[in-house]
């Protein structure tokens, strides 16, 4: 016991930190030998300040610290020193200045920082500076280490055919096996593995999500849709993902980039050390893992990754505005059209919000824009506004054919060099936008109104017309596949039949042809193309002036 009374006492407040990988140093530990160190020094502890589970290499989601340095350098405060356990309890920072700079700001402030842990305790003679420091130094070291061996550890484990990881994409599941790779069970979303002998495998999921994935690469590969595009889709069918909300755009993407959806398990595609940035590893170091059969063709999963590879994002549009100006010595909206390897001027205004801002990126000043548009007439900001609204008050949408021939607007060109775009000009002007997908939908549905869309190369086309002359097809060939419907010139085309129906898939349900599986479809494409009666794609330009009835 202290023979110091109450009030001789020194008020003091105890920081603790617990890692999730250090559980010897638990809080209630901590708390003890503190309490010890305090009663035998004459120390009053009125506080605490907790991070349990937290790493000690940042300040980052250390909460207790940063309520403790505010309070430490606030004017009024009821303590006078600061009990930690040891050093590496203050903090394990790979800069040992930074747990430095942290005690001397409490230091400044007229505090004591006190390691109770430690031999030097809150001595400051040079000696016990080095010696701080030194363990300082030590505190990083350790976290460094440790960082290896377990990065070490997850390669192995990976190569292995383990997955590393909680999270999975869309279409799979975590399978917890023993150590004998005996299943165990399936591991819902955020659970963890409770014995170190267990590990985790990767196996496909529900078939219903399985037919979700091949559809997302068909409509990607071979229907060409957007990733954007593709999420509209899907949502307006009522396709959710986990958690019962739609596929995002960013899990579309994450479907069609990831390996597993080939039947291969990927590991250290990035590396991350330490809370630092995320940096993608060479493909040469990644760990790859062969786990079960495809789950897309591996053809279509390659066509994929091509295609994904040629998107564009900020930097590379300015990049490639830049070529473009040094190559040309100016920028405009007609170059842009012009320009078969430069990015669309949709493409550039979605990046960077307008046309001037993606010039001014690219370090391009365009010339002002004259305020005369067709036929001399001058054109003001609201104008321009004022004939967008009017038009949709009377069409009901906006279009550029629309605008080019509507007297109360200058042309599409103008309104893209005053505002940047046309739907940043309606934006303006307080009109909806619709997405790509929805605008050529209004389309399809106006032509069908105006009954021009029951035409098809001067043939008028009705529902029950196109739904015999696919039962027809599938009689004479045995199959139907969008290359056969695309070439045999008998039909209008894939794409004919998708704008009239909504997919070929439905047609073929309407048609109430018998429906076949994909492993069914895949048999008897490779059986055509062994016996050499497989129909290839052609190029679109030549089959639209010469198309030829296929051999029977």
């Amino acid at each position: 016991m202290s023979v110091l009374g109450a009030a001789d006492l020194v008020c003091a407040v105890q920081y603790l930190r617990m890692s999730s990988d250090d559980q010897h140093y638990s809080i209630e530990n901590q708390r003890n030998a503190i309490a010890d160190y305090a009663q035998q020094h004459g120390y009053r502890v009125v506080a605490s300040y907790t991070d349990a589970g937290k790493s000690g290499l940042s300040l980052k989601g250390r909460h207790g610290l940063r309520q403790l340095l505010t309070d430490a350098l606030a004017a009024r405060r009821t303590f006078d020193a600061i009990l930690v356990l040891d050093v590496s309890r203050w903090g394990r920072f790979q800069n040992p200045d930074q747990a430095a700079h942290y005690e001397f700001l409490c230091r400044q402030a007229g505090l004591r920082v006190i390691y109770c842990a430690e031999p030097f305790g809150d001595d400051l003679a040079p000696v016990t500076t080095i010696a701080k420091h030194l363990k300082r130094v030590m505190a990083g070291e350790y976290s460094r280490e440790l960082s290896e061996r377990v990065a070490r550890a997850h390669r192995q484990q990976a190569e292995l055919g383990f997955r590393q990881g909680a999270k999975l994409i869309y279409g799979f599941r975590r399978l917890l096996v023993d150590s004998a790779c005996n299943p165990k069970r399936l591991l819902e979303r955020g659970q963890k593995k409770a014995l170190d002998t267990d590990r985790v495998m990767v196996i496909p999921g529900p078939p219903d999500e399985l037919a979700v994935i091949r559809r997302i690469f068909g409509l990607y590969v071979r229907d060409r849709l957007t990733i954007v595009e593709i999420a509209e889709r899907l949502a307006r069918e009522g396709i959710n993902g986990h958690g019962d909300k739609a596929l995002s755009r960013a899990t579309i993407r994450n479907i069609l980039s990831n390996e597993l959806c080939v039947g291969r398990v990927t590991y250290n595609r990035t590396i991350r050390r330490l809370q630092t940035p995320a940096i993608k590893n060479p493909e040469a170091l990644w760990t790859r893992f062969a786990a079960f059969d495809p789950i897309v063709p591996v053809g279509q999963f390659r066509k994929a990754q091509t295609r994904l590879a040629h998107c564009w994002d900020k930097e590379k549009v300015r990049t490639s505005l830049r070529e473009l100006l040094a190559r040309e010595g100016y920028l405009s909206h007609k170059l842009l059209k012009q320009t078969k390897a430069a990015p669309s001027w949709e493409t550039v205004v979605k990046h960077f919000g307008s046309l001037q801002a993606a010039y001014a990126a690219a370090g391009y000043t365009a010339p002002p824009v004259s305020c005369f548009g067709n036929g001399g007439k001058q054109w003001s900001r609201e104008d321009v506004l004022k004939g967008l609204r009017k038009l949709y008050a009377g069409k009901g949408y906006i279009s550029t054919k629309l605008i080019n021939g509507y007297d109360g607007l200058p042309s599409d060109a103008f309104i893209r060099d005053r505002f940047g775009s046309v739907p940043k000009a309606m934006r303006q002007a307080g009109l909806p936008l619709l997405s790509r997908s929805e605008i050529q939908k209004n389309g399809w549905q106006r032509k069908r109104a105006a009954g021009s869309d029951e035409f098809y190369q001067g043939v008028r086309w009705t529902d029950a017309k196109l739904l015999r002359a696919l039962r027809r097809l599938e009689q004479q060939y045995g199959y139907i596949s969008v290359n056969l419907l695309d070439q045999n010139g008998k039909t209008p085309t894939t794409y004919y039949y998708v704008r009239r129906f909504g997919s070929l898939t439905r047609a073929r349900a309407l048609a109430k042809l018998p429906r076949r599986s994909h492993a069914e479809i895949m048999r008897a494409a490779c059986k055509r193309k062994k016996n050499g009666t497989i129909i290839r794609r052609r190029n679109i330009g030549l089959q639209a002036h010469n198309k030829k009835p296929l051999p029977a």
